[in-house]
Protein backbone atom coordinates (compact mmCIF):
# COMPACT_ATOMS: atom_id res chain seq x y z
CA UNK A 1 0.00 0.00 0.00
CA UNK A 2 1.43 3.10 -1.10
CA UNK A 3 1.88 6.45 1.40
CA UNK A 4 0.06 9.17 0.46
CA UNK A 5 1.18 12.03 2.98
CA UNK A 6 4.48 12.04 4.53
CA UNK A 7 5.45 14.05 7.45
CA UNK A 8 8.92 14.53 8.25
CA UNK A 9 9.76 16.30 11.83
CA UNK A 10 12.95 18.09 11.98
CA UNK A 11 15.54 19.35 14.12
CA UNK A 12 17.57 22.80 12.33
CA UNK A 13 20.87 20.95 11.83
CA UNK A 14 23.07 19.75 8.98
CA UNK A 15 22.86 16.22 10.01
CA UNK A 16 18.88 16.47 9.14
CA UNK A 17 20.23 16.09 5.40
CA UNK A 18 19.83 12.03 5.44
CA UNK A 19 17.02 12.66 6.47
CA UNK A 20 15.45 15.06 4.06
CA UNK A 21 16.99 12.66 1.28
CA UNK A 22 15.37 9.59 2.86
CA UNK A 23 11.69 11.26 3.00
CA UNK A 24 12.50 12.80 -0.35
CA UNK A 25 13.24 9.19 -2.22
CA UNK A 26 10.22 7.96 -0.67
CA UNK A 27 7.81 10.54 -1.40
CA UNK A 28 9.24 10.32 -5.24
CA UNK A 29 8.90 6.10 -4.86
CA UNK A 30 4.95 6.41 -3.54
CA UNK A 31 4.18 9.56 -5.32
CA UNK A 32 3.35 11.06 -1.45
CA UNK A 33 3.12 14.77 -0.90
CA UNK A 34 5.95 15.68 1.48
CA UNK A 35 5.12 18.08 5.08
CA UNK A 36 7.73 19.32 7.13
CA UNK A 37 7.36 20.25 10.81
CA UNK A 38 9.74 21.66 13.31
CA UNK A 39 8.16 22.72 16.36
CA UNK A 40 9.64 25.84 18.19
CA UNK A 41 10.33 25.22 21.88
CA UNK A 42 7.72 27.10 24.06
CA UNK A 43 9.08 30.57 25.07
CA UNK A 44 6.31 31.59 27.50
CA UNK A 45 8.08 30.66 30.73
CA UNK A 46 11.64 32.72 29.60
CA UNK A 47 12.13 35.75 31.67
CA UNK A 48 12.40 38.54 28.79
CA UNK A 49 12.88 41.20 30.84
CA UNK A 50 16.50 41.79 29.84
CA UNK A 51 15.74 41.20 25.73
CA UNK A 52 15.60 44.31 23.83
CA UNK A 53 11.89 42.62 22.44
CA UNK A 54 8.97 41.62 23.57
CA UNK A 55 7.73 37.85 22.99
CA UNK A 56 5.98 38.19 20.07
CA UNK A 57 8.76 39.87 18.01
CA UNK A 58 10.90 36.74 19.40
CA UNK A 59 8.80 34.15 18.02
CA UNK A 60 8.56 35.97 14.99
CA UNK A 61 12.33 36.54 14.86
CA UNK A 62 13.00 32.47 15.63
CA UNK A 63 10.05 31.38 13.24
CA UNK A 64 11.96 32.91 10.15
CA UNK A 65 14.75 31.52 11.10
CA UNK A 66 13.92 28.58 11.12
CA UNK A 67 11.95 28.59 7.94
CA UNK A 68 15.50 30.30 6.54
CA UNK A 69 17.34 26.86 7.64
CA UNK A 70 14.90 24.97 6.44
CA UNK A 71 15.08 26.97 2.91
CA UNK A 72 18.95 26.47 2.88
CA UNK A 73 18.42 22.48 3.64
CA UNK A 74 16.16 22.00 0.98
CA UNK A 75 17.99 23.72 -1.41
CA UNK A 76 19.88 20.14 -2.66
CA UNK A 77 16.80 18.34 -3.27
CA UNK A 78 14.82 18.80 -5.88
CA UNK A 79 11.36 17.71 -4.73
CA UNK A 80 8.38 19.67 -4.28
CA UNK A 81 7.54 20.74 -0.55
CA UNK A 82 3.57 20.04 0.02
CA UNK A 83 3.45 22.42 3.63
CA UNK A 84 6.04 23.99 5.89
CA UNK A 85 5.05 24.05 9.34
CA UNK A 86 6.80 26.04 12.45
CA UNK A 87 4.21 25.41 15.74
CA UNK A 88 5.41 26.18 18.74
CA UNK A 89 5.20 24.48 22.31
CA UNK A 90 5.36 20.99 22.88
CA UNK A 91 6.96 19.07 19.95
CA UNK A 92 4.67 15.39 21.44
CA UNK A 93 1.32 17.53 20.79
CA UNK A 94 2.36 19.46 17.71
CA UNK A 95 3.83 16.39 15.24
CA UNK A 96 0.45 14.36 16.60
CA UNK A 97 -1.46 17.64 15.52
CA UNK A 98 0.62 18.08 11.98
CA UNK A 99 0.27 14.20 11.59
CA UNK A 100 -3.94 14.86 11.61
CA UNK A 101 -4.01 18.17 9.66
CA UNK A 102 -1.78 16.34 7.32
CA UNK A 103 -3.31 13.31 7.11
CA UNK A 104 -0.18 11.76 7.32
CA UNK A 105 0.28 7.94 6.85
CA UNK A 106 3.91 7.45 7.25
CA UNK A 107 5.87 10.42 9.73
CA UNK A 108 9.40 10.20 9.46
CA UNK A 109 11.83 10.99 12.74
CA UNK A 110 15.62 11.36 12.89
CA UNK A 111 17.90 9.41 15.52
CA UNK A 112 20.98 10.64 16.00
CA UNK A 113 23.83 7.63 16.24
CA UNK A 114 25.58 8.13 19.35
CA UNK A 115 22.93 8.12 22.19
CA UNK A 116 22.44 5.50 24.22
CA UNK A 117 19.65 2.95 23.92
CA UNK A 118 17.68 4.33 26.60
CA UNK A 119 18.60 7.71 26.31
CA UNK A 120 16.13 6.80 23.00
CA UNK A 121 13.84 4.72 24.64
CA UNK A 122 12.68 7.42 26.48
CA UNK A 123 13.06 10.02 23.46
CA UNK A 124 10.24 12.17 21.70
CA UNK A 125 10.01 9.33 18.54
CA UNK A 126 8.68 6.69 21.46
CA UNK A 127 5.54 8.94 21.94
CA UNK A 128 4.57 9.06 18.40
CA UNK A 129 4.64 4.75 18.18
CA UNK A 130 0.80 4.65 19.17
CA UNK A 131 -0.35 7.57 16.37
CA UNK A 132 -3.21 5.83 14.68
CA UNK A 133 -2.95 5.28 10.80
CA UNK A 134 0.15 6.70 10.61
CA UNK A 135 3.86 4.31 10.24
CA UNK A 136 6.62 5.77 11.76
CA UNK A 137 10.19 5.87 10.34
CA UNK A 138 13.14 6.87 12.31
CA UNK A 139 16.20 7.40 10.01
CA UNK A 140 19.74 7.82 11.34
CA UNK A 141 21.32 11.23 10.70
Amino acid sequence: MPYRNILVALELNQREQALIRRAVELAECHGAALHLVHVEPDLSGVYVGSLSMNLAQLRVKLRLESGQEIVQLLREQQHDIASLSLPSGDIRQAVRLAVREKQADLLICGHRPGHHFFSHLFSHTVDFLDIDGCDLLVVKS
